[in-house]
Order: C-alpha cells, then structure tokens, then sequence
C-alpha cells in the first residue's frame, strides 16, 4: 500500500510540473465592414486586430468560398473581380479574421444580387444605302430580390452588337446604357450581328434572333443588235450569299432592267421582273433605239423565323446594244422588165420614220451608188427606167442614222433584193 502511494505521489507531483494544453481562443470578430463599387471592382474594407484576414463569397444555399486572403501585414482592403461572382439573386460578402489557423466568426456584408442581365429581344433591322445597319430591340429587367442593396446600379444594363465577319474575325459595338436602337457601321459581308446585354456582372446569353448581310451579286448579256422593235434578249443571272462559302436557293427577288440613250442619261426602269439564283432568267425588251442596259437589284429584306437578312442595291456595268432600222418589205415592180423599161422601187421601215437614203448595185463585186430614194413616214416610192443589159442584178437600200423618240437608230442597209432585165 505504501508503495503503491508514494508512486501516487510522484505522479501527482509530476503532473503538478507541467503546462495543461487548452484550446486558443478565436479572435475578434472584423468590425465596419463595407462594400461597394471601385471602377469594374468590388471594394471591401473592414476592421480588425492587424491579423490575418479571409475573405468569402457566399452564394445563398452554397457554402461559401474563399475570394481571398491577406497576410496580417496587408491592408484592410480587397478588391475582388465580378468574374469571381457567381451568377445570383443573393449573395454576401463575408470576412473573418484568422490566427494560428483559429478563425474568428464572420463580418458580413448585407445580400445583394450579383444577376446577368436579361437577353435583349431584337425587334428589326434595316441597311441603310450607305451599308449601316439600324437595329432595334427591347430589353427586360431582370428580377431584384435585394432592392437598395449596396451594389445596386440603375438601368438594365448596355446592348451589345457582336458581328462575325468573314473568316474568323469579329467586332462588337456597345450601344448606350437605356437606348433601344443602335446603328452598326458598314461592314465587309457576308456577315452576321448578333445581340447580347452587359451588366457590371458580365453578359447575358446571344438572342436567338440574328442579322444576315449578305451579297446579291448581278451579272447580264446583252445582244449586240437588234431590229428595231425585235425583242431584244437579254439574259440576267443572280448570286445571293448569306453565309459564307454558302450560296442561297431564293426566287421571287424584284430586279428592274434599266436603260438610258447614253453615258450622260439618268438610268431609267424600262422593266420589272422576278429573278432566282438558281438559272438564267429572261429580263427582255423591245430594241427601240441605240442603249445602254444594266440589271439593277433593289435593297432586299427577308425575315424568315428568327433570321433577318438584308442585301443591298446591287447593278450590272453598262453594256451598250443597236437598233437597226427595220426592213419591213422591200423590192421591184415587176421583178422581171424588159430593156429600157419603167419599173418602181419601193420599200417599207419601221419606225415610220422620214430620211434620205440610197439605192446601190452590186457590180463587179462591188456596191456602187445608184440614185438617192426618200422616205416618207417610212414609205418610199421611185420610179425609175430599166438599161440597155440583160441579166440578174442585186440592189440594196443605204440607211443613215435616224432619230426617233429621241433614241438614235444605227445606219442600215438592206438584204439584197434582185431584179432581171430580160
């Protein structure tokens, strides 16, 4: 027993020699925390012992993470990154103080939002004949479940025109805060826009609707001559791209045939027709006169389910078709004379025009002028005397250039037409 107490003893006074471990106690609790707006940066600012610091974000039903933390030597003072934010309707900022790895509870900021803004709607889209294009939309605000929070900002945010260019290049174009139209400067096509929102959270998703600017290429043959009042066939062709490498089915599309009298003219519509990019098509016209053509493509607008596309006004160079005057009948009464005999030469043009032409042989292989002949209202009538030579002779009729209607028809000559003397 005796031995058994002393060693009893010497436990106790062993133990009477040494430090008993406790727990370290928290520190204090951060004091007058604050938040708010620093430029594109959320400043936070608070008090605390010169300790080590630990700032949370903490999103309502998550648990909260750590945005950063700062040395005991450092400032009372983080600036945090709204990319650090998740997307929200509630959030707080939380700050603790921490020594020896022993946290202090936390200091923490009031909820505020930290939500994207709503996708803009876009509503229409018109190019302009300088190529900008005007957009319209609307803009939604989104749901605040933390009104008057500190972080709070007025408005709905900014719109904002991406455009994807051709190859893989981009540009965008932000509009100001409040408006609900914008214009897009010109562009190289095809190309797309695109809208989408900024808040001082980020960005909102692309509306589903987008903006084609595309090409409508034109391209036309024109038949060097024509008599007058033939149809004059030309043929027109159309390219319409959308998308790039990507060339569009389409008819329907309103071309116009244009015309003038010459460089100096105004160009006039002479014709309306509905073009397709899948073949030729015809776009004729009467040949009344000396002109240029040209395929002229207004402006053209299509919406189709959520694609707006617009082309601009797009022409054909000039090119230049004659209008010969027409022979409508032609020849010699009677076909077959005698020697030294009387006979008529008469011919018929259209347009019923007045000019002064002549009458032409063809001797030796060579067209030698015989006699002027008149025509009148495009009539003309001669009387004349058979020679002394038998035999078949081919005539034809010389037309100088004539002016109708203003539009100048071209120099003419006939087909030959014959007469024997028996």
């Amino acid at each position: 027993m005796r031995r058994f107490a002393l060693a009893a003893t010497a436990v106790a006074a062993l133990a009477t020699g040494l430090q008993t471990p406790a727990f370290a106690a928290a520190p204090d609790t951060p004091t007058d925390l604050t938040i708010g707006w620093a430029g594109e940066d959320i400043r936070v600012t608070w008090k605390d012992d010169s300790v080590r610091s630990v700032v949370y974000i903490e999103k309502e039903g998550e648990a909260p993470f750590i945005a950063m933390a700062l040395p005991e030597t450092g400032p009372n003072e983080a600036l945090l990154k709204t990319y650090q934010f998740k997307e929200s309707d509630k959030t707080r900022i939380i700050v603790k103080s921490e020594v020896g790895d022993v946290l202090s509870a936390g200091a923490e900021s009031a909820w505020f939002d930290a939500s994207r803004p709503a996708v803009p709607a876009l509503k229409d889209a018109n190019l302009a004949a300088n190529l900008t294009t005007t957009l319209s939309w609307t803009l939604g605000a989104t749901t605040d479940s933390t009104p008057n929070d500190p972080l709070d900002v007025a408005g709905n945010g900014s719109v904002k025109a991406t455009v994807d260019l051709p190859g893989t290049a981009t540009s965008n174009y932000t509009f100001a805060t409040g408006t609900t139209s914008g214009v897009v400067p010109a562009q190289p096509r095809p190309a797309a826009i695109r809208l989408s929102a900024t808040n001082e959270w980020g960005s909102s998703a692309q509306d589903a609707k987008i903006v084609r600017l595309g090409t409508l290429g034109a391209g036309t043959t024109v038949p060097a001559s024509a008599v007058y009042g033939a149809r004059l066939g030309i043929k027109s062709t159309l390219d319409l791209f959308t998308s790039e490498g990507r060339e569009e089915r389409a008819s329907g599309i309103k071309v116009e045939l244009q015309a003038r009298a010459k460089t100096t003219d105004a160009w006039k519509t002479y014709g309306r027709y509905a073009g397709n990019t899948t073949a030729a098509f015809d776009t004729g016209i009467a040949s009344l006169g000396n002109r240029q053509y040209r395929l002229y493509v207004p402006a053209r607008k299509v919406v189709s389910g959520n694609v707006i596309a617009l082309t601009p006004a797009a022409s054909t160079s000039a090119k230049s078709s004659k209008t010969l005057i027409k022979f409508v009948s032609k020849g010699f009464t009677p076909t077959h004379p005698a020697r030294h005999a009387r006979v008529d030469v008469w011919a018929k043009i259209q347009p019923a025009a007045t000019v002064r032409g002549t009458l032409q042989v063809l001797l030796k292989g060579k067209w030698s002028n015989v006699f002027p002949v008149q025509f009148r209202n495009g009539s003309m009538l001669v009387h004349a005397n058979t020679g002394a030579d038998r035999g078949p002779y081919s005539y034809r009729i010389a037309l100088p250039a004539v002016t109708v209607n203003g539009l100048t028809l071209s120099p003419t000559t006939s087909s030959p037409f014959p007469i024997t003397i028996g």
